[in-house]
């Protein structure tokens, strides 16, 4: 189901551990026909250098594709749009979130 841009709603992924989580499978073997879209993050609690870094991995013929769509550290509070705020990126494949740094708390908001 594509995602209904411009509603103010969006799902979200608490994250308070280093490593890597899987936020959406995507459509397995192609890229999909009904792409998501990733707002961005916003900090809960700083941690130490906590932050995440989003990527989109999808398959175009043979090769794996890795992109990196948003990265994002800092301070308590802290709101990190991705793209233009309200709109943020669309993903074609999987959304996986990989954290690092000492666990603090982000919510990761996608569609």
């Amino acid at each position: 189901m594509p995602a209904n841009l411009g509603q103010g709603n969006c799902q979200y992924t608490a994250l308070t551990t280093a490593g890597t989580t899987t936020l959406n499978q995507g459509q397995v073997g192609t890229p999909s026909s009904q792409p998501g879209v990733l707002y961005g993050s916003q900090q809960l609690a700083a941690g130490t250098n906590f932050g995440v870094t989003y990527l989109d991995i999808y398959v175009a013929g043979t090769a794996t594709v890795t992109n990196t769509i948003a990265t994002s550290t800092g301070t308590a509070g802290q709101n990190f749009p991705a793209g233009i705020p309200g709109v943020g990126v669309r993903y074609r494949g999987a959304l996986v979130a990989v954290c690092a740094g000492t666990p603090g708390a982000i919510n990761a908001l996608w569609d």
